[in-house]
Order: C-alpha cells, then structure tokens, then sequence
C-alpha cells in the first residue's frame, strides 16, 4: 500500500526556517514540530 505523506504548514515552515538560521539539527526541528525527521528533510 502506497504511504502518504502530509506537507508542512506554513507556520511549521516559520519554525523550520528559524531553527535552521539558528543551526539547529533536524532531529531537534522535528521533534519541537512533532513530526519525523525524514519529513523536515524531505521538505527541506
């Protein structure tokens, strides 16, 4: 069965955007937006 995947909102992509200017790691961004890593880097 085909996985779906859902996109991050544009307020996660706020928080992305500063954790990432911050030089936080992905998994510290993924687990303040309560998503899985490999879905902040598949969006970045």
């Amino acid at each position: 069965m085909p996985r779906s995947f859902t996109q991050l909102t544009m307020d996660e992509w706020r928080i992305v955007s500063q954790m990432l200017q911050a030089k936080a790691r992905l998994a510290q961004i993924a687990s303040i937006l309560g998503r899985h890593r490999s879905t902040v880097h598949r969006e970045i």
